[in-house]
């Protein structure tokens, strides 16, 4: 089948595709922190700590774990050959305040990749639970569940600090299996995700003559460096819905509802009922992640913690310039 250009859309194959059934007793995803690192990186993490040294001041990029990258190389390799997801443990959460884990992920991203931006500040981690209505600034900072998506990223990390009260499961599914399924059951919807859609920039990403949205598709399936790759972001297809900016015919919103639900289908998807201490990896070009809605405690302290890490990855394909990492609005609402 032609897909607007002179090249055939076929199916995925290989370890990317995956189904979640495929791990109901399959542990070969997850990994483990050597004592010896663990106890290098807190000889680092406490004593800056103490000595008032921030995430945003602390020069992470100086420093060399021994065997460090070693140990992390699996789980990259994980990421790009792999199913693409992963889970690290050994940080025991309950040992550290959140400024020193916040510390101690930069370490381990530092010996994976690039650390990425995050709450506005460069090479930062990001906190992920439910805060004030006037205090938010970003769509993770509220409660609730979260559709299918991917981070604007090589790769995320997640680790978790505090579970909810009930519920918050984190779901994530191989975007290739997705690609599949659609190719499968609706062959004339899926070079609709191929062609991909317009996106509403970020108001400081305006294009020099004030346009809102980008004067290019977006696409959501596309090859890169060989490997076709997702590129799901809804918010910015849906604000330039919503603002009036573009309209949609109705085989492409039928291409983006029959993603959302191929994707949040139950046997597609791979459940993570994450517990203090999992740090899980996923592989943004290969996996979309989303979370179950959840009832959380009032009280600020005690409510579900989850860091976030964002890394660059050097080594694999860059993007293209119609599939940007960073002009996408993550914000709830643009500024």
């Amino acid at each position: 089948m032609e897909a607007g250009g002179n090249f055939r859309i076929e199916a995925v194959s290989g370890p990317q595709v995956w189904y979640g059934a495929d791990f109901a007793s399959n542990t070969d995803w997850i990994y483990h922190l050597p004592a010896e690192m663990v106890t290098a990186i807190n000889a680092i993490v406490f004593p800056l700590v103490a000595e008032g040294v921030t995430q945003h001041t602390f020069e992470f990029e100086k420093i060399e774990v021994p065997g460090l990258r070693t140990t992390l190389r699996l789980i990259i390799d994980s990421l790009a050959l792999g199913h693409g997801f992963a889970m690290l443990r050994g940080l025991s959460v309950e040992r550290y305040s959140t400024e020193e884990l916040k510390l101690a992920l930069l370490i381990i991203g530092h010996h994976m990749g690039l650390v990425g931006p995050q709450d506005g500040h460069s090479k930062s981690i990001g906190e992920v639970r439910d805060i004030k209505p006037n205090l938010r600034t970003h769509y993770y900072h509220g409660g609730g569940p979260l559709p299918m998506h991917m981070d604007p990223v090589d790769a995320v990390g997640l680790l978790c600090i505090r579970k909810a009260k009930e519920g918050g499961v984190s779901q994530i599914v191989s975007s290739m299996a997705v690609h599949n399924e659609i190719l499968q059951q609706r062959p004339d919807l899926i070079p609709f995700l191929y062609r991909g859609y317009k996106h509403r920039r970020r108001n400081q990403r305006l294009s020099k003559d004030g346009g809102k949205i980008t004067n290019y598709n977006c696409p959501i399936f596309a090859d890169v460096g060989g490997q076709v790759v997702s590129n799901y972001i809804p918010r910015p297809i849906q604000l330039a819905v919503e603002q009036g900016l573009v309209s949609l015919t109705s085989p492409e919103e039928d291409a983006l509802a029959l993603l959302d639900e191929t994707a949040a289908r139950d046997d597609l998807c791979l459940k993570m009922d994450m517990v203090p201490g999992d740090l899980q990896f996923l592989n943004n070009r290969l996996i979309m992640h989303g979370r179950a809605d959840y009832v959380d405690f009032n009280a600020l302290e005690d409510r579900r913690l989850m860091l976030r890490l964002w890394l660059t990855i050097p080594e694999w394909a860059k993007y293209p310039e119609n599939m940007p990492h960073s002009d996408v609005e993550l914000k709830t609402a643009p500024a």
